[in-house]
């Protein structure tokens, strides 16, 4: 009877354990999005976080659909504890459009989308040996003028 209690007890105190490290990287992973959202002004949050678990240098996917006629800043970021990422973005047909890693800001990239279309977008850590939240959003605007870069 007291080597049952013993194991429920143990079996109770990984499952609190567990808990509170998965509530401390979800707090962290939401204090970082919450300054990325920040960095996109003056574009206007689409609402979406797309959040993702990156894995011992394993790229994680996030499929998006852009509209004709807006300009759109992605902003990336990640939790301390991972450290920089970067991205690189993908249409349809598997061509890559951009890579952040060869940018003078890897943290975001703006454009204008000149129709509707569906992206791909790959994000990676740099140091293999870590993991962690990191996360995309979308900054849309009305175009003012055509200095930005077409997509």
């Amino acid at each position: 009877m007291k080597l049952q209690l013993k194991n429920i007890l143990s079996i109770v105190s990984l499952t609190l354990l567990s808990f509170t490290i998965s509530t401390s990287s979800v707090a962290q992973c939401k204090s970082a999005v919450k300054e990325g959202i920040k960095k996109l002004a003056p574009y206007t949050h689409n609402g979406q976080v797309n959040n993702v678990t990156l894995i011992l240098g394993e790229p994680s996917e996030i499929h998006l659909s852009l509209y004709k006629g807006l300009n759109y800043k992605f902003q990336i970021g990640s939790e301390n504890a991972l450290g920089k990422v970067t991205f690189k973005i993908w249409d349809e047909d598997k061509n890559e459009i951009y890579n952040s890693a060869t940018s003078a800001d890897p943290e975001s990239w703006v454009f204008y989308s000149n129709s509707t279309q569906n992206l791909i977008i790959e994000i990676y850590t740099k140091d293999k040996e870590k993991q962690g939240c990191a996360y995309l959003i979308v900054g849309m605007q009305q175009p003012k003028n055509n200095s930005i870069k077409n997509l």
